[in-house]
């Protein structure tokens, strides 16, 4: 294996899949683990965030291995995703003794409003059977099959050419270029059902009609808005009132809930003893440090735990810190600074990480979970900030990454403290 891609007194980073660079740490090395593994969801379109690796038990088997006994993991989640990644750390051996919550207003709502989806489909079914059904009998009076269609256009077996014929919900109409090919090839004569494939090929990619009866309700112009780290949607806007009865059924009516929480997954690797006071005494892990992460009031921690990125100029109308009011000493708050300069922005060679956490929460999570001077394993590193998080505690850390646009982030980061996104909490 190659060395570090980058390594000081504190910090060791390696660049590669952590199902190769985690067989090669010691058993039984690291004190705690504090990780922020790909979601599962495609987040932005990212391949990488679709891999299943955090479904994985062979790599939370590895984890354990290297985790000293009553050693503690720390991984974040996605509300649809965490459960199968809990799974696969109870199936690799781990024993899971706690949910935490990192509650956030910056989340923005990503479904779709059903009653202008409505508004916006085409309904051309009633036209694309029946040109599938004239084709179908063309197809036939030639003597030909789907097979030979599939055959003479290249498609696979049970290709493209089955949705030509079809009147099951699968049905579609060839290209142009293609049915001119249907046309000669067959020796067809397509003058009476020509005029609604045309009709067909010239709506494609449009919208229903009922789109274009919507009426304007409002309509403004809005400029660029930041609150905290998290810059608000801008440009223009128009809010319109359904148009068909189909839509005004389900004006109102959306497909998904604004996303308001991260889910953190706590578990712990067994001591070998009959206590865990033993496996403190013997190994110096497997204890929770509630008094040096306390609540904003200086209570027990909860593991509810709040961010709180708005602006200096005052709270959001949403802000959850200032709808739980007093309540909000109960509970651990993680101040974001405002949004970093755009010549500040932790960017290397044009890239920047799609999804950091909070330095502040890092460093939080690190401290409740990790002994003075431990040793804190990232097997996701992505940006580095679980590695600064560590210095920033008195930790060491070793992390991986496997893209190296990410690993060049952290290593810049890393030289030269490089400013982070968040201000520590």
């Amino acid at each position: 294996m190659a060395g570090p891609y980058y390594a000081d007194e504190a910090v060791t980073l390696h660049l590669g899949d952590s199902l190769d660079i985690l067989p090669t740490l010691p058993t039984a090395s690291v004190d705690a683990i504090v990780t922020d593994p790909p979601y599962e969801i495609g987040v932005a379109g990212r391949a990488w965030d679709t891999t299943g690796i955090a479904y994985s038990v062979p790599l939370w088997a590895e984890c354990l291995r290297v985790l000293k006994p009553g050693g503690n993991l720390a991984a974040f989640g996605a509300p649809r995703t965490y459960h199968r990644m809990a799974c696969a750390v109870e199936d690799a051996g781990f024993r899971v003794i706690d949910q935490l919550d990192w509650i956030y207003t910056h989340g923005k709502p990503k479904g779709t409003n059903l009653a202008r989806a409505i508004d916006r489909r085409r309904d051309d079914r009633e036209q694309v059977l029946q040109v599938t059904a004239w084709l179908k009998a063309a197809r036939d009076a030639a003597g030909w099959s789907s097979a030979q269609l599939n055959d003479l256009f290249g498609f696979a077996v049970g290709g493209q050419a089955q949705h030509w014929t079809t009147q099951g919900v699968a049905a579609a109409v060839p290209t142009r270029k293609q049915w001119d090919r249907l046309v000669d090839t067959l020796d067809l004569d397509d003058s009476n059902i020509r005029p609604v494939v045309e009709g067909l090929w010239a709506r494609k990619g449009t919208v229903g009609e009922a789109f274009g009866r919507r009426e304007v309700i409002s309509e403004r112009q809005e400029a660029v808005r930041e609150t905290g780290h998290y810059k608000g949607y801008s440009g223009h806007r128009i809010k319109s009132r359904a148009a068909s009865d189909e839509a005004r059924r389900w004006e109102g009516w959306n497909t998904t809930l604004k996303p308001a929480h991260d889910p953190i997954l706590l578990a712990r690797k067994g001591t070998g003893f009959d206590t865990l006071t033993a496996s403190v005494l013997k190994h110096g892990t497997g204890g929770l440090n509630t008094t040096g992460c306390p609540s904003s009031g200086g209570g027990w921690p909860t593991n509810i735990l709040l961010g709180h990125d708005c602006p200096p100029s005052g709270c959001l109308a949403n802000c959850p810190i200032r709808e739980v009011d007093a309540a909000a000493r109960s509970f651990p708050i993680f101040q974001l600074a405002s949004r970093t300069p755009a010549t500040q922005r932790v960017t290397v060679d044009g890239t920047a990480h799609d999804t950091p956490k909070p330095l502040g929460l890092m460093r939080w999570l690190i401290r409740l979970i990790t002994p003075p001077g431990g040793l804190v394993l990232d097997p996701f590193a992505g940006s580095g900030t679980t590695l600064l998080a560590a210095l920033d505690e008195g930790a060491s850390a070793i992390g991986v990454e496997q893209h190296e646009p990410y690993a060049r982030i952290t290593t810049a980061r890393l030289e030269g403290r490089y400013p982070s996104l968040f201000d520590n909490a």
